[in-house]
């Protein structure tokens, strides 16, 4: 602890000697490493990786190294790339609880030489990149990274508190960066209905040129995140817009005087919660791989995938500058094909399962009373028409009977009709048959 404490003290006074070397040259105007960046996150990671190359060539005095010269500060860096590749660094194992060596990646070579590219870029001195490169570790990432399966995220959820529940519900169900919860505010989430569901749309990035907006499961809504803000409620909080939507974990004196979650710790609760429920892995890029699962999962269900890459922030090109879809399509096409596939719940998947075939049966027995009714009418109909043909069936049938005398020949009328009746002929049948018989007693008289 001690040499920690001393290690900081050091970093802590290089980082003056810095600052104070840049005020004294009135010359010359050095342009820091953190400076220029729009992420506050990317700011502090250059500034720490450039103390590291610092560090290594013993040199803190900045206007001494920018009078180095180009070719100079080439070799340097060149110098840093080899040292980086060539010594392990030292790490404790977590498992075993003992030191062991392990080489720098290529990922991690080439963030370190990118913040010392970037510093000496400001300044003006164009290094030769691709010469650079052929002094890093040979790059050995494969592409093959998994992401979190449902069970998966049953598993994490099921060992986290309120406000984790919330954090890696909301990443999965909405895409967002890990980096932005902690600039988000209650004020960001606006409740909006989708056909008697509740679910919130979230502004992410806010108050930044970078905003866009995405939208949480009403799974999500209902399981954890309203729980989380009721709970903060119960505590005797006053939730306003501008509070922290995670804030820091508190004791009742201080419960109205939030203080937000920065980045780090964002990012170390999360990492907790994946090691605590034993998924954590290699294979699978920690916080980013709620983001692939839940591109995965919106175009596998049938999601227009220029809607996925909006809900996630991407930039979609030249098609950003036609492509103005309304907010209530891109909400309907979340809900009918995504919002399914992002539901984590087995139980809550089956109520509204269960749901569905309840208001398919009934949408099904109205659609049946319906037919009942439109057949009922047409049978009504035909009783009505049958009557009428009877009707005029029976008039022709008396003015038939009237032709005739004989008992023999009314009684063939009489067959005639009761076959008219059977076989659904019609009054020209009828007539026909009358005809017929007519003409039968014309040849008998003359016989």
């Amino acid at each position: 602890m001690e040499q920690l404490k001393q290690q900081r003290e050091q970093d802590g006074l290089r980082s003056r000697t810095i600052i104070e070397s840049t005020k004294l040259n009135l010359n010359r105007t050095i342009f820091q490493a953190d400076e220029g960046h729009n992420s506050k996150q990317t700011a502090v990671k250059y500034r720490s990786n450039f103390h590291l190359f610092l560090n290594h060539i013993k040199i803190y005095d900045l206007d001494v190294l920018l009078d180095l010269g180009k070719e100079a500060i080439q070799v340097l860096v060149i110098k840093y790339a080899r040292s980086l590749r060539d010594n392990p660094r030292i790490v404790r194992d977590k498992k075993t609880g003992q030191n062991r060596e392990e080489k720098y990646s290529y990922a991690t070579v080439h963030s370190r030489i990118a913040s010392v590219l970037y510093f000496f870029e400001n300044n003006d001195i164009e290094l030769n990149r691709r010469k650079i490169r052929r002094y890093y570790p040979p790059d050995e990432s494969t592409n093959d990274d998994k992401l979190y399966t449902i069970e998966q995220i049953q598993t994490i959820l099921s060992v986290c508190d309120l406000r984790t529940k919330a954090m890696i519900h909301l990443m999965f169900s909405s895409g967002v960066r890990i980096g932005a919860l902690h600039t988000m505010r209650i004020g960001d989430l606006i409740p909006v209905t989708y056909q008697g569901q509740d679910l919130y749309k979230i502004r992410v990035y806010a108050r930044t040129r970078d905003e866009y907006y995405s939208f949480v499961t009403p799974e999500c809504r209902r399981t954890t995140i309203d729980p989380y803000l009721d709970y903060r409620r119960r505590c005797q909080e006053k939730l306003e817009d501008e509070s922290p939507l995670f804030r820091k974990q508190f004791n009742r004196s201080l419960i109205n005087n939030p203080y937000p979650l920065c980045h780090g710790a964002v990012m170390k609760v999360v990492d907790d919660a994946i090691s605590k429920a034993g998924v954590k892995s290699k294979r699978i890029m920690r916080s980013h791989a709620f983001r692939k699962a839940y591109k995965s999962n919106c175009e596998q269900s049938g999601m227009k995938s220029i809607n996925v890459e909006m809900l996630m922030g991407h930039d979609i090109g030249v098609s950003g500058h036609y492509y103005r879809p309304a907010e209530s399509d891109i909400l309907e096409d979340y809900m009918t094909h995504a919002a399914d596939a992002l539901t984590i719940s087995s139980e809550y998947r089956l109520k509204k399962r269960n749901e569905e075939l309840e208001t398919g049966t009934a949408q099904k027995i109205a659609q049946q009373d319906e037919e009942i009714t439109e057949l009922k009418a047409e049978m009504h109909q035909m009783e009505i028409k049958n009557l009428e043909m009877w009707k005029k069936s029976l008039t022709i049938t008396l003015q038939g009977m009237d032709r005739f005398d004989d008992d023999t020949q009314r009684l063939d009328i009489q067959n005639i009709i009761s076959g008219y009746g059977r076989k659904g002929l019609d009054v020209s049948d009828l007539n026909q048959e009358f005809r017929r018989l007519k003409q039968k007693q014309v040849n008998n008289y003359r016989i």
